[in-house]
């Protein structure tokens, strides 16, 4: 069973958080990893792999990740016997990606990019982004620009499954997902808080410069903290469609709030909304990429 915990990813270009000049979280990727060591990744892949049979019309054999971090997602697809491959825009997740998936001795393509605006030669029946990272893109033209450009690598009758955040946890009096954590990792104790507090939503903008803090706790390594100050995005379902409407190539077949169960998102107990998108017809137009904006993993 998951635990209602929240670890979001790969931050955007920004003043006071990480883009790729400024060290942060996302340029340590073994402390990465021991903050989100909670999340079932076996369990995630079998949902996946579930709704893949139930709403897709292409055989699954291939599967892209974006904003992938260390690729856990996309290293237990290729485990499982998919062709798999895993976009990020950090060098230093692409480079752990790779180096986990060399020691495993798994098949795993890697590549360095913006989510935004990238070209792979090929198309994937499957595409996934875990961990809310879609709320690192901060405007409707870079949410825009991301699905128009994923449109034309996802074969038709293929699938884009995107997990986020839970309405709930901005709209609610409580929230579905705590900000502060504690695990057990292999050889140490990572303690956690990502965002929470006197973090506080911009009304106009839905962003959150989100104070992230990870304490790493090894076994004769001693104690190694990060800090960053991560801006996240809040999508709300009906924004997200309309969206999706409007970037074209697109349609949603289902939302789920879990992944233990085809659960509703508006259950009760639904602790994530997860959108399950079908690839129907050509792709939208690609738009110019934007001007002086933030680049995102």
């Amino acid at each position: 069973m998951l635990t209602r915990r929240r670890c979001d990813r790969d931050s955007p270009g920004s003043a006071v958080g990480h883009h790729g000049r400024v060290p942060g979280i996302y340029d340590e990727p073994e402390l990465y990893e021991a903050a989100c060591a909670y999340r079932d990744v076996p369990g995630e892949v079998s949902a996946l792999l579930r709704w893949s049979g139930k709403h897709g019309d292409a055989e699954l054999r291939s599967v892209l990740e974006l904003a992938a971090g260390p690729a856990e997602h996309s290293r237990e697809l290729a485990r499982r016997g998919l062709d798999a491959t895993t976009l990020d825009l950090s060098p230093a997740m692409c480079a752990r990606a790779r180096e986990l998936a060399a020691a495993d001795g798994i098949g795993l393509t890697v590549v360095q990019a913006d989510m935004r605006d990238f070209s792979i030669p090929r198309q994937f029946d499957l595409a996934i982004t875990m961990l809310n990272s879609l709320c690192h893109l901060l405007t409707l033209d870079d949410l825009l620009h991301h699905l128009a450009c994923l449109a034309r690598h996802v074969a038709p009758g293929g699938l884009y499954i995107v997990e986020l955040a839970h309405p709930a946890d901005f709209f609610a009096a409580e929230r579905r997902t705590s900000s502060e954590w504690s695990s057990e990792v292999d050889g140490g104790t990572v303690s956690v808080r990502w965002g929470g507090g006197s973090d506080e939503i911009d009304p106009i903008t839905q962003i959150t410069r989100e104070h992230v803090r990870v304490t790493y706790s090894k076994r004769g390594r001693g104690v190694r903290t990060v800090t960053d100050v991560v801006p996240n995005r809040f999508w709300t379902a009906t924004e997200l469609t309309a969206a999706i409407r409007l970037a074209g190539g697109f349609a949603v077949a289902a939302r789920y709030g879990d992944f233990d169960a085809d659960t509703s998102v508006e259950a009760p107990d639904a602790w994530r909304m997860i959108l399950v998108l079908r690839r129907e017809g050509p792709a939208a137009e690609p738009a110019p990429p934007p001007v002086d904006g933030p680049r995102a993993g």
